[in-house]
């Protein structure tokens, strides 16, 4: 059986259907890892401790952090910058997405 090329299926793209494209796997990436803080520490290959030690605080307070049902949105950011992130927040409506500062 004789394989094709994808570009040769779909043909050659604008730049503008380019960047649709990017802007939506970009979407769909941040969608597809909605995560909580323990899931995001562990995708970084960071452990509890090492996260404590980025952070200031003690592991049990990281794991305490991780278990939480609610956090502060300063929580949040100050864990995601000390795994070397930042925190941006979005806004989602059926026809708009707005960024929201997370200060």
């Amino acid at each position: 059986m004789a394989t094709k090329r994808f570009a040769d299926l779909v043909g050659e793209q604008t730049s503008e259907q380019r960047a649709r494209i990017d802007a939506i796997k970009a979407v769909a990436r941040a969608d597809q890892i909605a995560a909580s803080i323990s899931e995001v520490r562990k995708i970084r290959a960071i452990t509890q401790t090492a996260l404590a030690a980025a952070m200031e605080k003690t592991q049990p307070t990281v794991s305490q952090l991780e278990n939480a049902s609610d956090n502060y949105v300063s929580t949040i950011r100050n864990a995601i910058e000390a795994m070397g992130g930042q925190l941006e927040m979005v806004a989602v409506f059926d026809d708009q997405r707005i960024a929201i500062e997370a200060t």
